[in-house]
């Protein structure tokens, strides 16, 4: 959650943004209180003059205040980190929610399977595909950087190479294998937290497909789904 500083500040930014014209003091202080804030006119006033320093707002003469463009970026600033504190809480909750013998029976599954499937992908794959898989690694890690949540990404990555495995059977028994949609996120909560990057493994795939190397292909699965494992394993250890 964000602290209660940046949640009346991102409270205090958001009215800005949604006024249809120019917002005094007043008006700003009675829309904070009425939304729970336990605020006075004074201390809405010393907020604003910030906001004004930091160039978060423009004055309009004596009709009040607008937001600018500075404040905008600000609010959306406040509105992912508040996004990144809700999602780290619901995937915490999701966590607790799972047993180890759970994970680690669907992560035994997936290696059988999804190492025949990168086999085949790197004796199928076109260039076209391995531009596909080399776009979703770069979002993947682009999210990384940004502490964004890629669980879509990986979600994404596995389901392209089983696509280009082009094989109906393996592909449908990993989809109902996956079909747990909070997997991919637990998953994922659980590498962050001990410190691994799925994405590293997941370059070692591509290289792997976009060489036409199968066995190396599947070797690089193998030990992508080992590290699971092995961060699984470790985050109960730990917890």
């Amino acid at each position: 959650m964000l602290n209660e500083k940046e949640a009346v500040e991102k409270e205090l930014l958001l009215l800005l943004r949604d006024s249809a014209q120019p917002a005094g003091c007043g008006s700003l202080c009675a829309a904070l209180q009425a939304r729970g804030f336990r605020i006075s006119e004074a201390t809405t006033g010393r907020l604003l003059r910030d906001f004004d320093l930091q160039s978060y707002t423009e004055k309009a003469g004596y009709q009040g205040r607008c937001l600018s463009i500075t404040g905008e970026a600000r609010l959306q600033s406040l509105l992912k980190l508040e996004s990144r504190h809700k999602w780290r809480e619901e995937l915490t909750q999701a966590v607790q929610g799972r047993t180890k013998d759970e994970l680690l029976e669907v992560l035994v599954a997936r290696d059988a399977i999804e190492g025949a499937i990168a086999a085949l992908a790197a004796q199928k794959a076109t260039p076209a595909d391995v531009l596909a898989l080399t776009n979703i690694l770069s979002r993947q890690q682009l999210m990384a950087q940004t502490e964004q949540v890629a669980a879509d990404e990986d979600v994404t990555f596995h389901e392209e190479l089983a696509r280009i495995a082009g094989n109906k059977i393996l592909r449908a028994s990993i989809g109902l294998i996956r079909q747990d949609h909070q997997l991919s996120p637990v998953l994922e909560t659980i590498r962050r937290k001990v410190g691994s990057k799925i994405h590293i493994d997941h370059q070692r795939i591509v290289d792997a497909i976009a060489a036409h190397e199968p066995e190396t292909a599947r070797a690089a699965m193998h030990h992508h789904i080992n590290g699971l494992i092995h961060d699984v394993e470790k985050y109960w250890d730990e917890s």
